[in-house]
């Protein structure tokens, strides 16, 4: 094995630790997005068997699981609410104190959480938890007057 390939796996395992960790701080979970859950998947499964009908080496072998892993680690990456941030994807992390205010409109199954930093909204969430349960919970963890519920 190459150096490069020690890199890969490092990366590897650091991004897994990295989903891990951000799945076990998850309070509330958003429903994700279908497509781009089945588009990363259909691209680790592909990419993951050229790697096995093409590879020669090692090195070939593990630079191909990378890039099929780390589509998989995209594909499982899950946005949502934490006890002090919004997970809004892949290295967008929002500090719950840097929200000017959060809207949580009541829809069937859930709710939508919209976080507005300004007047421009950072965020658009879909939870499965009701909006009073999200209120009553972003309500300890920021000012409850900017957590406002629309019916």
């Amino acid at each position: 094995m190459d150096f490069l390939s020690w890199i890969y796996l490092a990366v590897f395992v650091l991004a897994l630790g990295v989903l891990i960790f951000v799945r076990l701080q998850l309070v509330f979970t958003a429903r994700p997005n279908r497509f781009l859950v089945g588009f990363y998947a259909v691209a680790a499964v592909m990419i993951g068997g050229f790697t096995v009908a093409s590879s020669r080496s090692v090195a070939d072998y593990i630079s191909g699981f990378f890039i099929a892993g780390m589509l998989a680690l995209f594909a499982l990456w899950r946005r949502g609410v934490t006890a002090d941030s919004l997970i809004t994807g892949v290295g967008r992390v929002t500090g719950l104190y840097t929200l000017a205010a959060v809207q949580l409109t009541t829809v069937a199954g859930g709710c939508v959480l919209e976080a507005t930093v300004g007047t421009v909204t950072v965020a658009r969430l879909q939870l499965r938890q009701s909006a009073e349960t999200v209120a009553a919970f972003l309500g300890e963890k920021m000012e409850p007057k900017r957590v406002v519920i629309v019916q």
